[in-house]
């Protein structure tokens, strides 16, 4: 009894040997082969010059500090390190780039199609649409969703940008002639939000009939605290971030955030049932002549109920994307361009110029054609862009080792593309902080690298809708120089920009409006007028 115990025991011992010595077989061997393609990794990383790291936390330290800070932080590693420079955030890599010949290899290779990591702490934000997505998902939905920004369809949306600049102008009114600086964040952005909503999504959310946009509101709080989450690290584990979250009301602000995204989507479904079931929607009509009517929502629902991959994840992370990607960045680009138009009266004058050369003294409402020749406008909003990139910084990840330059990037490393550098740098644009809409005559354009302007980014991952931002903006900028003349106290030193997810001024967008004299910038400095016409114009 007691020999078969022991043998039972021995059997068991051996077993327990071979599994332990199996798993630190396992162990050594995975570590072995980690510390392999690590030492390659570091190799490579240490052939591109960068700062002295500190172990453990890399340059981390060198981000404490707030939002205003982690552009000059970039900036001074790359005038330090010249136009490939590599930091370290603990264990991860990253390596900025700016040449516009290494940019065009980085934003064209199959290679850096991933986005990098830090966009996983913006998904509660912005979910996982076309900005963000995984390629896997990218590719599928890009192909979907790329219809639905068509030029035959985006000309139907003019009307609607009327309307909406109409209601801003109306909004603006009560600061005309007062004398007084107003900070015209909340009246852009409010039009832009209307615009997006009822072209995007076919729904009015009437945002300017409120003083102050919830939805506005709550993506500035989230996405700086999102924002503030990459560069303190001690916030990216989940847990940590679960506990601040709850302590700065971060969860209640998501879910603000989402509530206008939420009502849009189950609003349009229930509309798109409704007409489902009535036999109103053919799915086999011809969809060039479909789509004139159909807006992008009604597109991703019909791809839904046809079948295609798309789900009500999907559709809610699109429609959130389109919702910010539509209405921020326009309406910051508008406030940015408004800003410079304001410190720079002889530019503003030449581009009132031009919208007089279209319109003249009519009140004739601006259609889509007028919108081909204000060639002038179409430059300064660009040159406003070179200058304030509402996108400062984009990050890929390295899902290969690629050549770049003289550079090998190595594997699993994060490459940032930094436009604020790009656009800034005195090699491809002479005064580079001087705004000059000159920069992007024809001319300008063609004697430069087409990736030394990257505001759109670029190459297969490049934004979808510039075509429709420019549009959207030029009748805004339009509509308001045709009612208003812009002035401001505030100098070009005075302004100082920040981070969240998009890029901002820290103190605001402040103009005086004053009542515009219609007639060209000649006749009226031949014959001053005191008293121009108040006619407003849309």
């Amino acid at each position: 009894m007691d020999t078969t115990q022991r043998t039972i025991q021995d059997t068991k011992f051996s077993a327990s040997n071979i599994l332990f010595y199996l798993f630190v077989t396992a162990l050594v061997a995975y570590g072995i082969n980690y510390k392999r393609k690590r030492q390659r990794f570091e190799y490579l990383a240490s052939k591109i010059p960068g700062p002295p790291c500190l172990p453990l936390v890399g340059n981390a330290l060198s981000f404490i500090g707030n939002s205003e800070d982690v552009l000059g932080v970039i900036d001074n590693f790359m005038q330090q390190y010249t136009e490939t420079a590599r930091f370290w955030v603990g264990q991860e890599l990253y390596i900025t780039i700016s040449n516009p010949e290494d940019l065009q290899i980085v934003l064209n290779n199959t290679k850096t199609l991933e986005k990098g990591p830090a966009y996983k702490f913006f998904i509660n934000t912005v979910g996982t649409g076309l900005f963000s997505a995984p390629v896997e998902k990218w590719r599928r939905n890009r192909k979907v969703i790329t219809p639905a920004f068509n030029m035959n369809l985006m000309s139907h949306f003019v009307p609607v940008f009327r309307e909406k600049n109409a209601i801003l102008m109306q909004r603006l009114k009560k600061h005309e002639n007062t004398g007084k600086a107003v900070d015209v964040w909340e009246y852009i952005s409010g039009a832009a939000l209307d615009i997006i909503c009822q072209t995007a999504m076919g729904y009015n959310v009437r945002a300017q009939e409120e003083e102050e946009s919830e939805f506005a509101a709550a993506l500035t709080k989230a996405s700086e605290l999102d924002c503030m989450r990459i560069y303190k690290v001690w916030l990216h584990p989940d847990f940590i971030f679960e506990i601040f979250s709850f302590f700065t009301g971060l969860k209640e602000t998501y879910k603000t955030l989402h509530k206008l995204p939420k009502q849009l989507i189950a609003e349009k479904k229930a509309e798109f049932q409704r007409k489902m079931e009535s036999g109103e929607l053919d799915f086999n009509e011809d969809a060039k002549d479909s789509k004139k009517l159909k807006v992008f929502l009604d597109i991703l629902l019909e791809l839904k109920a046809a079948g295609a991959h798309f789900t009500d994840d999907d559709i809610r992370d699109e429609v959130i994307t389109m919702m910010i990607g539509g209405s921020e960045t326009s309406a910051l680009t508008n406030c940015f361009t408004l800003l410079m138009l304001a410190m720079h009266p002889e530019i503003q004058e030449k581009v009132y110029d031009e919208v007089y050369s279209i319109f003249g003294d009519t009140d004739r409402p601006l259609e889509m054609e007028d919108l081909g020749k204000l060639t002038y406008l179409e430059q300064t909003l660009k040159e406003s862009l070179r200058l304030f990139p509402v996108g400062p910084v984009f990050l890929r990840k390295v899902t290969e080792e690629i050549e770049v330059g003289k550079y090998t990037i190595p594997k699993d490393c994060n490459v940032i593309i930094p436009p604020l550098n790009v656009h800034h740098n005195p090699k491809y644009y002479s005064n580079p902080k001087v705004f000059n809409p000159d920069n992007f005559t024809p001319e300008a354009i063609a004697s430069r690298h087409r990736y030394s302007f990257i505001a759109f980014s670029g190459g297969a991952r490049g934004c979808i809708g510039s075509k429709y931002a420019m549009l959207s903006m030029k009748v805004t900028i339009a509509t308001i120089l045709r009612n208003f003349e812009v002035n401001t106290d505030m100098k070009m030193e005075d302004i100082k920009l920040k981070v969240d997810l998009l890029m901002r001024s820290v103190h605001g967008y402040p103009l005086k409006l004053t009542t515009r004299d219609r007639r060209p910038s000649h006749v009226r400095k031949a014959q001053p007028n005191p008293n121009p016409s108040p006619v407003a114009v849309y």
